[in-house]
């Protein structure tokens, strides 16, 4: 399935620290004044590249208070930058299930997930951002895109009709519901869908060629009262 529009590249997760700091403030922990002062330390250790020091600290801040998310999101960033990003999508996965409710994160995730080949993850993401969002046609096209990839043309199906519901008119995704039908075994539906969208289509288009032939028409006449040929 093509995209609805170009992929974002990947935002650069540094930036999401903050966002963890946020989680942590929003969050009814109690965090002791050591721990605190722990992942500050962390962070430090992390700016400057000393990542064994780092994820040694964040290792026993995570034992002190697991129910903490930045720890988990600064080990993902770790891992990240050191190449081994499946690792790193589990630690940002109990990141965010740690977190307040963030749509963006999510689906970030999903893209993350996607990236390394982790199509069931990433529709679990998918379905923690339309939940919070379920007018997001970017993640409607996206799982319903997952789905058809791993066979599963009912969800598929179900989800490009509520797409079809924002994009009408889109012709990608009457292409694909109509071949999600197909594969289900209902022809039928998908000859329907095409039918319908094409009426749709000819009932709203102008009609160009019968207004061209009245303005040559028209044209033609006013040049005979004008006395030209």
């Amino acid at each position: 399935l093509p995209p609805l529009r170009p992929p974002h590249k990947h935002p650069d997760r540094r930036s999401h620290q903050h966002e963890g700091r946020s989680a942590l403030v929003a969050m009814s922990v109690t965090v002791p004044p050591e721990v605190q002062r722990q992942l500050g330390e962390a962070t430090m250790l992390y700016a400057y590249r000393d990542f064994q020091k780092a994820m040694a600290m964040l290792l026993e801040v995570v034992r002190l208070c697991p129910r903490l998310p930045h720890p988990y999101e600064t080990l993902g960033l770790i891992y990240e930058e050191e190449g081994h990003k499946k690792k790193a999508l589990q630690l940002y996965l109990m990141a965010a299930n740690l977190s307040r409710r963030d749509a963006a994160q999510w689906r970030r995730l999903a893209v993350l997930a996607t990236e390394v080949g982790e199509a069931e993850q990433a529709l679990f993401c998918l379905g923690k951002t339309l939940a919070l969002t379920p007018d997001d046609v970017d993640s409607l096209w996206e799982q319903a895109r997952l789905h058809t990839q791993l066979g599963q043309h009912r969800k598929a199906a179900a989800g490009l009709a509520s797409l079809l519901q924002h994009r009408p008119h889109d012709a990608h995704v009457v292409r694909q519901l109509a071949i999600s039908y197909t594969e289900l075994g209902a022809a039928d539906r998908a000859i329907e869908l095409l039918s319908h969208v094409t009426a749709s289509l000819t009932k709203e288009s102008p009609p160009a060629a019968a207004d061209s032939s009245s303005a040559a028409g028209g044209a033609a006449d006013e040049r005979r009262a004008g006395g030209g040929v």
